[in-house]
């Protein structure tokens, strides 16, 4: 089976978030299982310095009022045997962000969606290999299934290639002035309530979700929760009505290079079956660095996360002061975002800076040190697609406490359900007052040894890897084939 991802993101070349890491990684695991995969992505300024050859190919797309010459470059994902094709065209995409600029999204956004997704259909011309699936993943492709449906509708014969579409995160649409749709050369009968229309502006992800023949989510829980009101973001509706074709599968995570026995980024290694000297190492290296002093009878929370109403964060800001002012704790938080936020971390820190250290910005190693000397991991988030941090935060040894949502909820075994499967906590209720009593329940379990190393054990023992997704996407590409 041939398989193309189409997506603005693939890391570690080019990410900005989880979508680039799941477009960096399960393509090896689909690889593995015998799938022909491989990956389209705009060549963006910070793709440049890769080592790259062009394709004998250019292709010219009319878009609206304008004509876009784009061709292809070629190189491999990772150490791999992975194709990654760059579309390239000087004008749309070499530009110093993805989507945006330090002066907000591109304007040209939806010109840039359309020219990815139709540059899609004529890869097989410069490579002379036909997908059987075009994967796309999010907004930024979503025009590609009506792409494929309109070269459908032009040819006596039905096609045999079919599309798979991935929901990331439903928060990010793709919506911009309905008149804007002709630009796309989509058929008209595409513009309307039953395709990109959306409340009379053209919605990019909507028309997806109307078009591809499958479509999936990052967890089980997302994909229940996203077809109700109070998830769905206004395409509720929608997604209740493609729910037959709609499945949630579980993001894995890279487990060669988030494994805490190699990670070079530690003061020691975390050897998961013995934990304790690797954990006090690096929880009394991570506290001298974030100028904390070291008390093994202290719990130490951290947190990980871009400072934006989805995560929470900001209720831990209310929980911090009561919680550091009447228990013994010590919380570190790394993140950057809403300016608001930020300052508050900050000026909480200076308040408090016997318990609390806060680095705004984002720092790899620090993230993984955080993971590797916190004895808790905080992820009170209001809504969670999938969720990666958790993940991590359990294969380096913190025990996730987090909100019951989306992923979180598919991969966090609350303690309340037994200290035999449970490796974290759960509370229900986006506050700071449940916030502050699961913590609390946290630091109790902290003194007690014995159920606390348990805990810790079975996330060291949870399975994260991207095999079983894989399967299952296999299974939803078949699924796809089987209805042509």
């Amino acid at each position: 089976m041939n398989v193309l991802f189409v997506s603005p993101e693939v890391g570690p070349i080019v990410r900005a978030g989880g979508l680039g890491d799941v477009v960096g990684t399960l393509p090896i695991a689909l690889k593995k299982l015998g799938i022909d995969v491989r990956i389209l992505c705009p060549l963006h300024k910070v793709c440049k310095n890769l080592k790259t050859h062009s394709l004998p190919f250019q292709i010219n797309l009319n878009l609206g009022s304008k004509n876009f010459s784009v061709k292809f470059q070629e190189t491999r994902l990772n150490n791999t045997d992975i194709p990654v094709y760059f579309l390239q065209n000087e004008i749309l995409f070499d530009r110093p962000g993805i989507y945006a600029d330090e002066n907000g999204d591109y304007k040209d956004n939806p010109i840039r969606s359309f020219a990815l997704s139709k540059a899609a259909l004529f890869l097989e011309k410069a490579t002379e290999w036909k997908p059987d699936i075009f994967h796309s993943h999010d907004w930024m492709t979503a025009p590609l299934p009506a792409y494929l449906n309109a070269l459908d509708s032009s040819k006596k014969k039905g096609r045999k290639s079919r599309s798979v579409l991935t929901i990331h995160n439903l928060e990010h649409q793709g919506s911009f002035p309905e008149e804007i749709f002709t630009s796309s050369g989509l058929p008209i009968k595409f513009s309307g309530i039953e395709g990109f229309n959306h409340y009379n502006s053209m919605n990019l992800l909507k028309g997806a979700i109307q078009h591809a023949d499958k479509i999936t989510t990052v967890s089980p829980t997302y994909a229940k929760e996203i077809r109700t009101e109070q998830y769905g973001q206004g395409l509720e509706k929608c997604l209740e009505y493609r729910g037959a074709d709609l499945i949630g599968i579980l993001n894995g995570i890279d487990e060669d290079s988030w494994n805490p026995e190699m990670d070079s980024s530690l003061k020691e290694s975390i050897i998961p079956s013995l934990p304790d000297k690797g954990k006090s190492a690096n929880k009394s290296a991570l506290l001298q660095e974030m100028n904390l002093s070291y008390n093994k009878n202290i719990p130490l929370f951290g947190a990980v996360s871009r400072l934006y109403h989805q995560k929470g964060l900001d209720l831990l800001a209310d929980a911090l002061p009561g919680i550091v002012s009447n228990s013994p704790t010590q919380f570190i938080i790394l993140g950057s975002g809403d300016e608001k936020e930020e300052k508050r971390f900050e000026k909480l820190s200076k308040l408090y800076p016997k318990n609390i250290s806060c680095f705004i910005g984002f720092n790899d190693g620090l993230a993984r040190r955080i993971f590797a000397g916190t004895d808790f991991f905080l992820m009170p988030s209001r809504f969670e697609p999938c969720g990666l941090a958790q993940q991590y935060a359990m294969k380096y040894g913190s025990i996730p406490i987090a909100r019951r949502t989306g992923g979180l909820a598919d991969t966090v075994v609350d303690f309340d359900e037994g200290q035999n499967q449970a490796n974290g906590f759960l509370f229900e209720k986006s506050s700071s007052a449940e916030l502050n009593d699961v913590i609390h329940k946290a630091i109790d379990l902290f003194k007690r040894r014995d159920p606390f190393k348990k805990i810790r054990q079975n996330g060291l023992n949870s399975q994260c890897s991207w095999e079983f997704a894989a399967k299952q996407y296999i299974e939803v590409y078949e699924w796809a084939l089987k209805d042509k």
